[in-house]
């Protein structure tokens, strides 16, 4: 499997990669999942949806990103090729989206990792991890702590340095892409159900960036001084180097929402068990090329398949050599 990313012939522009799936929806036929709900401990409950595959297969558990769900299309594209190649896979709506919603007070953030690890207890066999965007951060953050029972993790568009990913998000495109997010934020977080106080809602209402919406809400409700603290605290970069099992980092250096600067600071040299795949176009979750399925899917199920079915010595080869002792003439 090649890893040189070529755009579809007049869809190279960032923005085209970042959106096309809104603009032209991919038609993704998966087979009916089973949905479970697994117990938090603090009265919340996460929704998983699973596929059985090989039982040779790690199972793979899928984790989507800001404002999005178990259902969205760069998560169920990815699981059908995965399916498709065998694997077993869970995909999960983090506490407080998609279905989750329905059966949590609390919420997610990109360094909850807790949550993935009640996952991966409930999935109780081995297991890969793929997130995307703030999933990707926390999926780099978990294999940096060593959760047992996780042997890789591919992570697609991760915002590595969260408050740099903030301010950058801030300055692009007039904001555009910042109040998008900023309104999938406060949809959750308003959601008939959720446990908040007549302040927080206020705070939450009067929010116009992620960096406000993260001090008023984020960081509070999980201990934080401000957003400042929250970020520096939950960044992928910092986990990166604790990382001890093969991990594939992709991301693309025209990624409109998340800057290339995190990325080319840091000595990817130094990293035994990582991968780097930067790419000159892709957009944000994007990279639409010549095929029917964005060209990160293929290269997630060869990298997850090569790492999981390591070859098989053939025990002749370690075998002492077949003499014969020659009759005596």
């Amino acid at each position: 499997m090649s890893t040189e990313f070529i755009p579809r012939r007049g869809w190279r522009n960032q923005h085209l990669q970042t959106t096309r799936s809104r603009i032209l929806p991919p038609r993704v036929m998966l087979p009916e999942s089973r949905m479970d709900l697994i117990d938090l401990g603090d009265g919340d409950r996460l929704a998983v949806f699973s596929n059985d595959g090989a039982e040779d297969l790690p199972t793979v558990l899928l984790v989507h990103g800001l404002g999005g769900s178990a259902e969205s299309d760069y998560v169920r594209v990815t699981a059908a090729g995965l399916l498709a190649a065998g694997f077993p896979v869970v995909r999960v709506d983090l506490r407080g989206a998609g279905v989750s919603g329905q059966y949590c007070a609390g919420m997610y953030h990109a360094g909850k990792t807790q949550d993935l690890g009640k996952v991966i207890d409930w999935i109780d066999r081995p297991t890969a991890v793929v997130g995307y965007s703030l999933g990707a951060n926390a999926t780099i953050k978990l294999l940096g702590e060593h959760p047992p029972g996780v042997l890789a993790g591919v992570s697609v568009s991760a915002p590595l340095d969260l408050s740099v990913g903030a301010e950058h998000l801030h300055r692009r495109m007039f904001g555009l892409y910042e109040k998008f997010l900023v309104g999938r934020l406060k949809d959750e977080v308003l959601r008939p159900g959720a446990r908040y106080t007549p302040e927080e809602r206020q705070a939450v209402l009067a929010a116009k960036t992620i960096a406000e919406f993260d001090s008023a809400i984020t960081a509070p409700r999980h201990g934080w001084r401000d957003a400042a603290q929250y970020y520096a605290v939950n960044s992928s970069q910092r986990f990166l180097p604790e990382v001890d099992v093969p991990l594939l980092v992709i991301h693309a250096k025209d990624d409109p929402m998340i800057p290339v600067g995190p990325y080319e600071l840091i000595d990817w040299e130094a990293l035994p068990t990582v991968d780097l795949i930067l790419t000159e176009h892709g957009g944000h979750v994007g990279f639409h090329g010549q095929g029917q399925v964005p060209w990160y899917v293929p290269v997630i199920v060869d990298f997850l398949t090569r790492v999981s079915r390591p070859v098989t010595p053939d025990p002749a080869a370690d075998a002492p050599p077949v003499t014969a002792e020659l009759p005596e003439r």
